[in-house]
């Protein structure tokens, strides 16, 4: 279930990981959205599950390519998020060790370049009515 909310997130289809969980976490719709705009993509790790309780490891790259590190539980019932313990443990202006671009993830600055976990060359642009540039395969 966890695995699936960021799987979400990480799509940008925000609608799937608000009926996943994330209503529980924001007072409204717009809010839970506004809370990704600087997040460019989220790398989850999941280190234990316990019964209802899922204890995750968190890398969100922001947009400027700054990396936030979060660790704590998240507790799933029903097949719904239904609250979390995270904190940030701590920040790091360069990617995270092994640290890819994902396709179509936003990005910053136009012009940067890397290479997604298969090798394949990628390039941080914008096009006509994007809101923010992503990473786009050159």
């Amino acid at each position: 279930m966890v695995e699936a909310y960021y799987s979400a997130i990480n799509a940008h289809d925000y609608r799937t990981a608000w009926r996943l969980g994330g209503s529980n976490f924001s007072p409204d719709y717009g809010s839970f959205v506004a809370a990704f705009a600087g997040t460019a993509h989220d790398r989850l790790r999941v280190l234990q599950v316990s019964g209802p309780a899922v204890t995750v490891s968190l890398e969100a790259t922001q947009t400027s390519g700054a990396v936030k590190l979060y660790s704590g539980t998240y507790y799933v019932s029903g097949g719904v998020i239904t609250s979390a313990r995270m904190r940030q443990t701590g920040t790091s202006s360069s990617p995270a060790p092994g640290g890819f671009v994902h396709p179509g993830a936003w990005c910053s600055p136009e012009g940067a370049t890397g290479r997604t976990d298969r090798g394949t060359p990628m390039m941080c642009s914008r096009k006509p009515g994007d809101e923010q540039p992503r990473w786009r395969q050159r």
